[in-house]
């Protein structure tokens, strides 16, 4: 088995970074993973922050590619809608963080619809709706600036991903109830606000 994940690894570590790929079991989990391969019937992933990952081929409902800017384009934004707004914005910082653009640019259209003035009633305020304990951490001195909330709520995003092995219903639960109840629980909340907002990113993602 050991040997087995060690070659599992090097065969996905010796390949190029194509970007992320978001994964959809019939059991209705979904992963993104930085690399998706198939192969004799079994589906093979790294995920992000490394570890791998193998099943059959049937569990599998479908994959979508995501797309991650390399370092070196020059205008990341080119994959995204021409009309979205902030699209440079949600390139650039996809691109410094290895992150899919079309995740984050479905994350906001959930989150506040692209209003970057926008507040809850928790207090959660601007595009990705900061909390001030993220804006504490990740160094936000004013959330209502683009160019701050989108940097600092994409590098949040990529923090909860790799803190949940890539599992997407997971992650996006825990940047909507937060981190410690989503631990806690070990899977999406019983709360009908959690539970529809995962739902909505779920399906709005694979169609930008």
């Amino acid at each position: 088995m050991k040997r087995a994940a060690l070659l599992l690894a090097l065969l996905f570590f010796a390949l190029p970074s194509f970007g992320m790929e978001l994964v959809i079991f019939r059991s209705r989990k979904a992963l993104v993973v930085e690399h998706y391969r198939e192969e004799r019937g079994e589906a093979l992933m790294v995920l992000p922050g490394g570890g791998t990952f193998g099943c059959p081929i049937r569990q599998i409902a479908r994959h979508v590619p995501g797309y991650v800017p390399p370092p070196s384009l020059p205008d990341p934004e080119t994959a995204l809608p021409k009309d979205l707004p902030y699209r440079k914005l949600i390139g650039k910082y996809c691109q410094k963080y290895q992150m899919d653009c079309r995740l984050v640019s479905a994350l906001i259209r959930v989150e506040s619809n692209f209003n970057p003035k926008a507040v809850s009633p928790k207090g959660a305020q601007g595009l990705m709706q900061l909390m001030p304990s993220v804006q504490k951490d990740e160094g936000v001195s004013d959330p209502f600036d683009p160019a701050q909330n989108i940097r600092a709520g994409i590098h949040y995003l990529k923090r909860l991903l790799k803190t949940f092995q890539g599992d997407l219903r997971l992650t996006l639960a825990a940047y909507n109830a937060g981190l410690t109840r989503v631990q806690a629980s070990g899977d999406v909340p019983d709360i009908p606000e959690t539970q529809h907002y995962v739902a909505r990113i779920l399906k709005l993602y694979p169609t930008l």
